[in-house]
């Protein structure tokens, strides 16, 4: 297995119970890593094969703004 790593993904969301906390977006950062085959990817020099890391960080950065943490 190969290892793939998103490093320093930064999203700006709501985190907390208190009015003042929900009022105030605090930003937080996300360092991710992935384990996964890249061996077509790099036989087939496709970007067809390829891990599509714009894809990953849109759905990471998504993700915490659909409700508050």
């Amino acid at each position: 297995m190969d290892k793939i790593k998103l490093t320093e993904l930064t999203v700006n969301t709501v985190i907390g119970i208190w009015d003042w906390e929900k009022r105030n977006p605090q930003k937080v950062v996300f360092d991710i890593e992935m384990s996964t085959d890249i061996s077509k990817a790099s036989k087939s020099d496709s970007i067809k094969d390829a891990l599509d890391y714009k894809a990953i960080s849109k759905r990471v950065k998504q993700y915490p703004s659909r409700k508050p943490v």
